[in-house]
């Protein structure tokens, strides 16, 4: 069963003795409503880290189980949806059987879908959605500038930090330190980094990174406390 480590550590939660997780009987709801088994790593997921506002809800939002997970009329299992409901994720339904299956997203209508492969695996979607909302809320510190950023930046950034190729593309790259901080880069079709996301749980880190790149910050979280 896949232990979540990574998130664990990027929200600074413990390991055990938490209370972040729906009862297994809420999974067995869903499951019977659906008439299906819901694929293992989805199941963990929501067993060990589904109840967790700050990595769930900060921005996109994790569906609860036992009422809100349906099929769309073109037979993918959605479970999770963009904040303002314009993009739906789910997994296909010939897919469920397997443990670890891909992700898609549709980010045309429920009349038009228009399927899109997310990930290759529901871990690596459900770690990118942790990242995305917690650059955006989710984690106690964290900044975003939607303004083109320096390219002695961006080299800084893609030179000193790991980048996660499993949840990053041409348009997107997603980078940490060892998950004590992320980062989220936007780039536009030549290359030019057109926005920048951070966050991380230390407050330390928070302040070295704001001091150590040259970023005129569009929002500091610093701004709500």
């Amino acid at each position: 069963m896949t232990n979540w480590n990574e998130i664990l550590k990027l929200y600074n939660l413990p390991e055990k003795g938490n209370d972040f997780g729906y009862q297994a009987d809420k999974i067995n709801e869903a499951e019977t409503r659906l008439k299906i088994s819901i694929p293992l790593a989805l199941k963990s997921y929501y067993l060990a880290l589904g109840k967790n506002e700050n990595i769930n809800t900060s921005h996109n939002r994790l569906l609860k189980p036992c009422k809100e997970i349906i099929f769309s009329d073109d037979g993918y299992l959605i479970f999770y949806e963009e904040n303002q409901a314009s993009v739906y994720w789910g997994i296909k339904q010939e897919d469920l059987k397997t443990n670890n299956p891909p992700v898609w997203g549709n980010y045309g209508t429920n009349t038009s879908p228009d399927w899109h492969l997310e990930t290759k695996t529901t871990e690596n979607f459900l770690l990118l959605m942790a990242i995305h909302n917690g650059t955006l809320g989710g984690l106690r510190y964290n900044a975003n500038c939607f303004d083109l950023i320096k390219p002695e930046i961006v080299k800084k950034i893609q030179e000193k930090w790991k980048e996660i190729p499993e949840i990053s593309w041409d348009r997107q790259e997603i980078y940490t330190n060892n998950f004590e901080e992320v980062f989220s880069l936007n780039f536009d079709n030549n290359k030019n980094c057109t926005a920048m996301f951070i966050g991380t749980s230390n407050q330390e880190h928070f302040d070295h990174l704001l001091e150590s790149l040259d970023v005129d910050w569009s929002y500091i979280s610093y701004e709500d406390e």
